[in-house]
């Protein structure tokens, strides 16, 4: 895989921004898991999944559209990020409204106030990552990596000092939220400001009602599935085991998310170019190098999850070593699946990238139904792995049978912007 230096220095700075900002999320589960008592944390776990699934869904497939349109030409996008920053903010703002009112369905009533909160700074985060995307499709990832390390800095020092000196998750939910709400601030007027400069003196290309439904919803619908199979075991384990094991699976699984920071930060820069490529080379490169890496990872964390855990956690999350070293055989296949969904929706493929999706969901929960109240934790960490199987299957089938992608040709790209 060659990778001009530019490139190089792209990926490395945006890895070095998700290391911080993984470690950032690592860090406060740690203290968290050492300071608050079971059911606070659980309760935490809870809320975090909730509000992530909320951020996903309230995404509606806004993200990946943003970059491959900015990615396409950048000139005609400013009336484009105006659409989706406003489009994202109200959609983010009817689920902040849907989940103070199923809240006291929930949770119990003494963790209301703490769930919401907790949601909520997940809602801003997903906004956040939203107008990233445009940073992304522009190839300027260093803007995204430093908002994001400066707003986790803040982040990591204000949720320390609370765990450290009030042990209250409500506190611990503010100090989530505050930077949150900053730095979405600041995204969105650093991305209109960008767009605005960039901006063609001819007609500005924004977010119709076609549009939407031919491009935007399918994918949407697609990302709002695939974060569903990812993160709905934690439904499954609270229902038939409570929220003490949540907060253990969510442990390792965060152990896990800090390793998908390597093809996270990789795709974040080479989308444009799986964007724009014809022909199967680049993502044959860009996965075979991450599929390696990910076998590498999932050697030593299957090997030395019954250290690794209790060692990061404490001897209380020991119970939770065997999920996570079934976790780790689905590392391969998480880092691959970065590059095959990512050359997926790059070629216009968002009905594909749907249906796998909901194939995948379904897979998820016949496994986590059929494996979850006998083996709790451990069940759900082998439905994840059968889930990422699919995955893998779906994508290479689609790709196998799309020779040329219509998304490379620039003038049907530019053309389709005026209709």
């Amino acid at each position: 895989m060659v990778v001009d230096r530019g490139r190089r220095t792209r990926i490395a700075f945006k890895a070095l921004a998700d290391v911080a900002s993984k470690a950032v999320t690592l860090a406060i589960t740690v203290a968290a898991a050492r300071r608050l008592n079971a059911d606070p944390f659980g309760i935490l776990a809870f809320g975090m999944a909730t509000g992530w699934l909320l951020a996903v869904a309230t995404d509606a497939g806004l993200s990946m559209y943003l970059a491959r349109e900015v990615a396409r030409d950048r000139t005609r996008t400013h009336q484009l990020v105006l659409d989706v920053i406003g489009l994202r903010t109200g959609l983010a703002f009817l689920a902040a409204t849907g989940t103070a009112l199923a809240t006291p369905y929930l949770v119990p009533g003494q963790w209301r106030i703490q769930f919401v909160v907790i949601v909520l700074a997940q809602l801003a985060g997903g906004v956040i990552e939203t107008i990233s995307h445009y940073f992304r499709g522009i190839e300027r990832s260093e803007i995204e990596s430093a908002i994001q390390v400066a707003q986790r800095s803040v982040t990591l020092v204000w949720a320390l000092i609370v765990l450290w000196f009030w042990r209250r998750l409500d506190y611990l939910g503010v100090a989530m939220l505050a930077p949150a709400l900053v730095a979405m601030l600041v995204s969105m007027a650093i991305a209109i400001n960008l767009s605005s400069a960039a901006a063609a003196p001819v007609l500005q290309a924004g977010l119709t009602v076609k549009k939407y439904g031919r491009h935007v919803l399918p994918l949407g619908a697609g990302v709002l599935l695939s974060a569903l199979y990812f993160r709905c075991d934690v439904y499954f384990i609270e229902h038939w085991h409570g929220f003490q094991p949540v907060g253990g699976y969510n442990a390792v699984f965060r152990l896990v998310e800090g390793l998908r920071l390597v093809p996270a930060a990789v795709m974040t820069v080479m989308f444009p170019v799986l964007v724009q490529s014809t022909d199967h080379d680049r993502v044959k490169r860009i996965g075979g190098v991450l599929a390696l890496l990910g076998v590498a990872l999932a050697l030593v964390c299957g090997l030395g999850a019954s250290v690794i855990v209790p060692t990061i956690y404490g001897d209380g999350f020991a119970y939770a070593a065997p999920a996570f070293s079934i976790l780790a055989l689905a590392l391969p296949l998480f880092f691959l699946n970065y590059a095959l969904t990512h050359q997926v929706i790059g070629w216009d493929g968002q009905a594909a990238y749907l249906l796998i999706a909901a194939i995948a969901l379904a897979g998820n929960i016949a496994a986590n139904v059929a494996l979850v109240p006998s083996q709790g934790i451990a069940g759900a960490a082998i439905g994840t792995v059968l889930t990422e199987v699919i995955v893998t299957a779906g994508c290479v089938l689609y790709l196998a049978n799309r020779r040329i992608a219509p998304s490379s040709r620039p003038l049907v790209a530019q053309a389709e912007h005026l209709s």
